[in-house]
C-alpha cells in the first residue's frame, strides 16, 4: 500500500455474490485493503443498496481519507445497464433491483460524482490500465463470475456501442439455451448437477476436481468447451491482441484451460489461433473495483457533469 498523494479514487465492483470496494490513487496505487462483503443478490433492493453505500462509507474510513478528498466514485455493476444514467435495468444476478437508480441514490448519499458501467467493462479497463492488458491496443475481456460478461478496449478506450450494451453476451444462444447457462458459476453447477445429481458451488466442484472426482473434472471439460465457442466469436469479429479471463470462475483455470484451448483451436482462424494471448486477469480479485476506480477517469465529461449538478 502506498499514500502517495492526500487525494482518492473509490471503485466499487458489484456483482451477484459480492460487493468490494477499495481506494486508490490518481495512479493506481491502494490506500487499503479492499472492503468485501455479500451482495445477497435477491434480497430486497433497497437492503441491497444500503450494503453497497455500506461498502463506500467503509472503504473511505479504511483509507484514512476525508469524503472531500475523494474525487469520484466509479461503481462496475452486473449488467444489463443504463450507464449513462446509472440505472440498473432487467438484471438476473439482482432481479429485485431491476430499473433501479443506483447512480442517484449514491450521489446524494455522499455528494462526489459518480459514474457507473457494466463489471465486465469496469474489470477489462482495470487490466487495460494496470495490468495484463497494459500495453496492448486491443485488449477483449470475459468476466467468468455468477454470469457472464464480455468487454472490449481499444486504444485505451471502452467500446460500449451505441446504447451502452456492447459486450452483452449473456443472452446469446447456446445448446437451446443461453451461452450464460453454461458458461458461468451457476452453469458450472448446472453441469454438475446433470452428471451427479448433486447440487454443489463452483467452488466446491472445483475443490472435488481436484481431489480427482471424475464427474467434476467432467463438467469442467464441458465448461471449457463451452468457453471457447464465446471466445471463439469473439476472437474472430474483433482479432485482439489479448484476452483477459477474470471474475471468480477464472481461479479454476487450471481445471477448464485443456478443454478451452482443444476446441477453441478448432473454432478459430489460423493467425489468431497462432498468435493471440489468452491469460488471466493479473489483478486477481482487486481487477473489478480498479476498473471501476479507472472509469473515473475515462468519463471525465460525466464527472464534470455530475459536479456541476451537486
Amino acid at each position: 500500500m502506498k499514500r502517495t498523494a492526500k487525494s482518492g479514487i473509490i471503485g466499487v465492483d458489484v456483482g451477484g455474490t459480492k460487493i468490494r470496494a477499495g481506494v486508490l490513487t490518481p495512479g493506481g496505487d491502494l490506500l487499503c485493503e479492499p472492503v468485501v462483503i455479500a451482495t445477497g443478490g435477491s434480497d430486497d433492493r433497497e437492503t441491497i443498496c444500503g450494503r453497497i453505500i455500506g461498502s463506500i462509507d467503509s472503504a473511505i474510513r479504511k483509507s484514512g481519507l476525508k469524503t472531500f478528498e475523494i474525487s469520484g466514485i466509479g461503481m462496475g455493476v452486473t449488467g444489463p445497464l443504463d450507464s449513462k444514467n446509472g440505472i440498473i435495468l432487467e438484471c438476473p444476478q439482482l432481479p429485485t433491483m431491476n430499473f433501479f437508480p443506483l447512480m442517484e441514490r449514491v450521489i446524494d448519499k455522499f455528494k462526489i460524482p459518480v459514474v457507473m458501467d457494466n463489471d465486465a467493462n469496469a474489470l477489462l479497463l482495470g487490466e487495460s490500465t494496470w495490468g495484463a492488458g497494459k500495453g496492448y491496443r486491443i485488449s477483449l475481456g470475459f468476466t467468468l463470475g455468477t454470469g457472464l460478461g464480455c468487454a472490449l478496449v481499444v486504444d485505451n478506450k471502452l467500446f460500449t456501442g451505441v446504447n451502452g450494451l456492447a459486450g452483452e453476451i449473456w443472452p446469446s444462444p447456446f445448446d437451446d439455451e443461453t451461452i450464460e447457462d453454461t458458461v458461468s458459476g451457476r452453469g458450472v453447477s448446472s453441469i454438475y448437477f446433470r452428471l451427479s445429481n448433486q447440487m454443489k458451488s463452483a467452488e466446491e466442484i472445483s475443490g472435488l476436481a481436484l481431489n480427482g472426482d471424475i464427474k467434476a473434472i467432467e463438467s469442467w471439460g464441458i465448461f471449457g468447451r463451452a468457453l471457447a465457442v464465446a471466445l471463439a466469436w469473439g476472437i474472430n469479429f474483433t482479432d485482439p491482441d489479448i484476452v483477459i479471463l477474470g471474475g471468480s470462475i477464472a481461479k479454476s483455470y487450471e481445471l477448464f484451460s485443456d478443454s478451452m484451448e482443444s476446441h477453441l483451436k478448432k473454432y478459430i482462424c489460423p493467425v489468431p489461433a497462432e498468435k493471440t494471448r489468452i491469460v488471466k486477469a493479473s489483478l486477481g480479485d482487486n481487477a473489478g473495483f480498479m476498473g471501476a476506480a479507472a472509469l473515473v477517469s475515462v468519463k471525465r465529461e460525466i464527472v464534470k457533469s455530475n459536479k456541476k449538478e451537486l
